[in-house]
């Protein structure tokens, strides 16, 4: 993107999440992106190529695990920084996460404050 403000793509298929993330983002700087599924959340992110993006890992169709690996396949989004976000909180998820290519695997319970403070970390 070419753009001064550091964009996020937020892929959750869960709305009052996606809100909130908005929000969050919004409030700090970001420009905002937003999807609810695997799908989309590919075709967007090769035409707008977002400085990084955050995904939920349960959702319909496709997993966020899988939207990671898709794009870590693909030469024009594999070096964007994807941050899987996830109500699960195991060792083994978070390998998963870790194998498929994502840069961080943050646990929702965490809270938005951590995510927030992980993204900023990411794209510095």
């Amino acid at each position: 993107m070419t753009n001064d403000k550091p964009c996020v793509l937020i892929v959750d298929d869960d709305i009052l999440n996606r809100e909130l993330l908005q929000t969050v983002f919004e409030r700090s700087g970001f420009k905002v992106l937003y999807t609810s599924n695997g799908a989309s959340a590919i075709t967007m992110a090769k035409e707008q190529l977002p400085t990084v993006i955050v995904c939920d890992v349960r959702m319909g169709a496709m997993s966020g695990y899988e939207v990671c690996a898709a794009l870590k396949q693909s030469p024009e989004t594999s070096a964007i920084p994807f941050i899987i976000l996830t109500a699960l909180e195991n060792e083994a998820e978070r390998q998963k996460a870790l194998d498929v290519g994502a840069a961080d695997f943050i646990p929702k319970m965490r809270g938005w404050q951590v995510l927030l403070e992980r993204v900023k970390t990411l794209i510095s």
